[in-house]
Parts: C-alpha cells; sequence; structure tokens
C-alpha cells in the first residue's frame, strides 16, 4: 500500500512542510530549493509506483497504470515549473512559501483526481486541486490587475463547480450509486435516460471549464494576462493534465451513450476556431498562449470523438506534449517580462535572438510544436488527434482541425520572427539565467523533437495506460 500510495504521501510532506515553512522566517533560497527537491522526490516516487495497482479506502481510491501514468506526467511537470520559476521576481517574498504550500495542495488533488474511483471522492479532489489556484492569481509584486483576475477566475470556477455539482447528483439519481465502477456495469442499460444523459453533460460543462474549451473560457485571457508570470507557468500546465485524465476517464465511462459525440465534436471545433481567430491579432504575449490554450482544448477533445480509433491514446500523447510546449512558451515569457505589471507585449521579444539565441531557439520550438509544425512532438500529436477523429467518422471535424492548423501557423510565426529578426533598440533586459533554467530549455527542446521525430515509446505508454480503463 505504501509503495502504491508513495506519490500521494511525498506530496503530502511537501504540503506541511510549505505550511510550516510560512510560519516560519526562512531564506527565499531554501524553500525554492526545497520545492525543487521535494518535487524530484515525488518524480522518484511515481517511478517506484509506476507498476503498482490495487484499490484504497472501500474501492473509492484506485491505483492503476492510467493513474500512475498521469501522476508520473503531474510530477514531472510540477519539477520542471520549479525549476523555470526559480528567480520569483514577480511573487512578493513573504508570499512564496505560501505559493509552493498552495501549489503542493493542487498537485495533492491532481494525483487524486487521477486515481479516485468515486464521484464524491473525485469532486472533493477537483476542488482540492482548484480552489488554492484561485488565491494564488492574486500573489503579485505591484499593483498589477492580478486581483480582477483572481475574482474572475473564482467565480466562473465557482459556477463550474455548480455544473459538476448537479451532474453528479443528476448521475446518483440515474444510477443509484455514486461509484464509477458500477455506474459503468449500468450505463448501456441507461443509453435513454435523460437524466444520466443530463448528469454526464453537466459533469462535462464543468470539465470544458478547467481545459478553457470555449464558449467557456472566459476566465483564461484575464487570468494568464493578470496574475504573475510564475503562477501562470503552473496553471497553464498542470490543471490540463487532471482535466484530460478525467476527461477520458468520464467519456469512458459513458461510451455507450454515443449520441453525446455530435455534441463534443461542435465544441471541439468550435474551440479551435474561435481560439485561433481571438489570437490572431493579439500583441500581447500571455494573452495569445491563452487563446491558444482554447485552442489546442478544441483539439484534444477530438479525441473524445474516437475511443476505439485511438483517439485516448493521442488525448494522453497530447496531453504530455502540450504540457511541455506550454512550460518551454512561459519560460521564455518569465525571461522576457522586464518590469511588465500586466501583460508582455509581443514587443519584449525583439531581438531575443541577439539576446540569447538559447531563448530565442526554446521559442522558436515551443512555439513551432503548438502551431504543430515538424519535426516536433506537437506535430505527432495533432496527426494522431486528427487521423483518430478521421477514422471514427468525423471527417469534417478532422478537416476542421487541419484549417485551424493553418490559421495558428501564422498566430505563431508572427512571435517567432518577431524574436529572431526584429531589431534590438529598446529591448527589455533578460533575467540573469541560471544553469538549472539554461538546462531545461535544452532540456524542453531536445523533449520536443525527440516526440516529434520518435514518438513511439510514449504512443506505447499511453496505450497501455488505456488499455487500464477496459
Amino acid at each position: 500500500m505504501i509503495t502504491a500510495l508513495l506519490p500521494e504521501i511525498i506530496i503530502g510532506i511537501a504540503s506541511l512542510f510549505f505550511f510550516t515553512s510560512s510560519l516560519l522566517d526562512l531564506k527565499d533560497r531554501t524553500v525554492v530549493n526545497a520545492a525543487i527537491g521535494f518535487s524530484g522526490l515525488s518524480i522518484a516516487a511515481a517511478l517506484i509506483s509506476l507498476g503498482s495497482h490495487g484499490d484504497f479506502f472501500y474501492y473509492a481510491y484506485g491505483v492503476d497504470r492510467f493513474s500512475r501514468f498521469f501522476v508520473l506526467l503531474i510530477t514531472g511537470t510540477f519539477f520542471l515549473a520549479c525549476i523555470i520559476t526559480k528567480g520569483m521576481k514577480q511573487i512578493p517574498s513573504e508570499k512564496i512559501s505560501e505559493l509552493y504550500f498552495f501549489i503542493s495542495v493542487v498537485v495533492l488533488g491532481l494525483i487524486m483526481i487521477t486515481t479516485a474511483r468515486e464521484l464524491i471522492t473525485l469532486f472533493i479532489a477537483l476542488e482540492l486541486a482548484s480552489y488554492p489556484l484561485y488565491i494564488i492569481t492574486s500573489y503579485r509584486t505591484g499593483l498589477g490587475y492580478q486581483f480582477e483576475a483572481a475574482v474572475k477566475y473564482m467565480i466562473f470556477g465557482v459556477v463550474s463547480t455548480a455544473f459538476m455539482l448537479y451532474g453528479i447528483s443528476y448521475l446518483y439519481g440515474a444510477f443509484g450509486t455514486t461509484f464509477l465502477h458500477e455506474i459503468v456495469a449500468e450505463v448501456h442499460g441507461h443509453m435513454d435516460n435523460s437524466l444520466a444523459i443530463a448528469g454526464a453533460i453537466l459533469f462535462l460543462v464543468g470539465l470544458a471549464y478547467k481545459l478553457a474549451l470555449f464558449p467557456f473560457h472566459f476566465w483564461a485571457p484575464d487570468v494568464y494576462a493578470g496574475a504573475a508570470g510564475e503562477v501562470v507557468t503552473f496553471l497553464a500546465s498542470l490543471p490540463k493534465l487532471g482535466a484530460i485524465a478525467l476527461l477520458v476517464r468520464t467519456v469512458s465511462m459513458f461510451s455507450g451513450m454515443e449520441n453525446l459525440l455530435p455534441v463534443l465534436a461542435v465544441l471541439a471545433v468550435l474551440s479551435m476556431t474561435a481560439g485561433n481567430l481571438m489570437a490572431l491579432n493579439q500583441q500581447e504575449l500571455k494573452r495569445l498562449l491563452a487563446y491558444s490554450a482554447v485552442s489546442h482544448a478544441g483539439y484534444m477533445f477530438l479525441g473524445l470523438l474516437a475511443p476505439d480509433q485511438g483517439g485516448f491514446t493521442a488525448m494522453l500523447f497530447y496531453g504530455t506534449v502540450y504540457a511541455i510546449m506550454s512550460l518551454g512558451a512561459f519560460l521564455v515569457a518569465l525571461q522576457v517580462a522586464g518590469d511588465e505589471k500586466g501583460d508582455i507585449p509581443l514587443s519584449n521579444l525583439k531581438g531575443l535572438w541577439g539576446r540569447s539565441p538559447l531563448m530565442a531557439i526554446l521559442l522558436t520550438i515551443a512555439l513551432a510544436s503548438l502551431a504543430g509544425l515538424p519535426p516536433t512532438g506537437g506535430f505527432t500529436g495533432k496527426l494522431l488527434l486528427l487521423t483518430a477523429a478521421w477514422k471514427a467518422g468525423y471527417l469534417w471535424a478532422a478537416v476542421a482541425g487541419v484549417l485551424n492548423t493553418v490559421i495558428g501557423i501564422y498566430v505563431y510565426l508572427k512571435a517567432i520572427k518577431i524574436s529572431l529578426v526584429g531589431d534590438e533598440e529598446d529591448t527589455h533586459a533578460l533575467l540573469a539565467s541560471p544553469t538549472a533554467i539554461r538546462i531545461a530549455a535544452a532540456a524542453i527542446c531536445i523533449t520536443l523533437l525527440y516526440l516529434g521525430i520518435t514518438p513511439g515509446k510514449l504512443i506505447s505508454m499511453a496505450d497501455m495506460a488505456v488499455n487500464a480503463l477496459s
């Protein structure tokens, strides 16, 4: 049991440490290094527990290959994000311990999301992973837009919580149980049950908010722009992994309700199109990445249309790649932020190649991957998703995905062009890049190219994780 739950134990200890350190007068460097250390230990714990399986707490909590796959992704993303945000320039010194306490709680909640086998346990895990994010969105030095962003994030979050609670209550009314394995056993007898269908739709709407899917995306641009860059680095990557895990598990649970799939297809196409169109004329980097998140949520929804054609495997692959390329983009954003109190103008990227070739290369590879250009992991991920949708009979959605990829290429190439050929006049100085930051930047570049050229290993791992659901 201890081996199976080792990642949860390590993260739980980390959260207690940071809670205690917030009451003490520890140096910022000590706290930041402790965060990197605990996140590194959590990766080791995830690797140790990778082959574990079993049910705990009266079948409310279950460890399998699917959950351990996501635990490894979540802890790996946590570790990389801790390194990237090491400078903590935009976070008040007295808030750093609190920030890591709340982030540790978020990570624990996300791990619980991937492992929960009962709806009430799942709901508690979701809130555990959500409420700390509302608080840390307001953590920022100076008077910027952080408080407005935090309030908007909280209001939309509460609304999504209401949708999910209504969905859970309807599902309980339809199936008479909150245990997922019992719902799966009964779902084929309730395919025409309006209460079950309504519950599934309401639950999915709540999840669509977490992914910033159109039209549930309104919080994303303001939160990305208003929150500190360090906070957005965590926010743009970690919660997405938990949402993808829950989406795949939920849709696989309701696999008999195929009348929901056309609705998901329409939402996917709308989100891809709206996200790309809203990003077309953006001149602010973090808002550009926010609308990019809206678009990519649509791409990931394509995988839900093809559970039997490799769609779920494609979602897991693309979710992994998306977390990596988002971290790469925000690493560069933190380096060029300067003294900006709100968003980061694209003009801050001017002359990036002359100031830091490594950061210019990282931005180019990360944005090329977001655009879906070869030979990056983003290209392979989009190809898998579009192929799965086409094989499932949603050719029109796949064609829409291809057309949106063309629009996305223009959006991202604009930022790449500024960084590579822009004038160096009136540019902001880069933050000092410690060795750890440079190593992280190089690792992200290599990983994105590796996953584009030789994706087989990750696809195989994702496929084994998906097979654990059956």
